[in-house]
């Protein structure tokens, strides 16, 4: 897996499909729990989501704390459970980020990354996105307003409802692969996970496929 963050690391390549990632990718998309951290600080009203979170194991507000932008709360005894919402790594419980998050206006991008450069120089390319099928009108009008151009080989989204993204996004490629006929393709995502996801899934259905992957920083 390649590492990149900045656009004058890689060249062009001909021949080859571009599959870009949307979020944290092609643009700067707010955290769940940057806007969270906002409630806590403030004295505000809770959002519903963030209210919902500390209510499913049972706590207060006051017993969040936060360090390195992410929201926990201490448990060296465990007792609270690892319910949803909540992830377990050693004595802490971490907030992540809900599902329902990806449907707020909220979790719109808000700028470019330097990788929409790339995105405007080439011609052959296509974003497989894990937002929800439902967002694709809202989606659609951010990459306007930022003036990416809707791309050759489609703006392709997550089915709503629960979905493995990683194995997801795999399937996608192996599916645009087969359509468009490409035999190299480059996929660029932010997220790890998301990334060997997709290229497990493209190792076996497709091994003969030149593929690539990029992390984007």
């Amino acid at each position: 897996m390649v590492k990149i963050d900045k656009f004058n690391e890689f060249g062009i390549e001909n021949n080859t499909l571009y599959v870009f990632d949307f979020d944290d990718t092609l643009m700067v998309t707010p955290r769940y729990e940057d806007i969270a951290i906002k409630f806590l600080n403030e004295n505000l009203t809770v959002k519903d989501l963030l209210d919902r979170a500390v209510k499913r194991i049972g706590i207060t507000k006051d017993k969040l704390k936060v360090q390195d932008r992410r929201i926990f709360v201490d448990d060296p005894n465990k007792i609270y459970k690892e319910e949803k919402d909540w992830v377990r790594k050693g004595n802490r419980l971490y907030l992540v980020q809900p599902d329902e998050f990806s449907y707020l206006d909220e979790s719109l991008p808000t700028k470019l990354k330097e990788l929409a450069s790339l995105y405007k120089s080439v011609e052959d390319k296509c974003i497989v996105t894990a937002r929800p099928q439902r967002m694709r009108n809202k989606i659609e009008s951010v990459l306007k307003q930022f003036g990416l151009e809707n791309p050759k080989w489609g703006l392709h989204m997550c089915p709503d409802g629960k979905v493995n993204a990683g194995k997801w996004k795999g399937d996608k490629i192996v599916e645009l692969s087969e359509t468009t006929g490409f035999q190299n393709v480059i996929f660029y995502d932010d997220n790890s996970k998301y990334i060997r996801g997709a290229k497990k899934v493209v190792s076996e259905k497709l091994p003969n496929l030149n593929f690539k992957t990029v992390k984007v920083i």
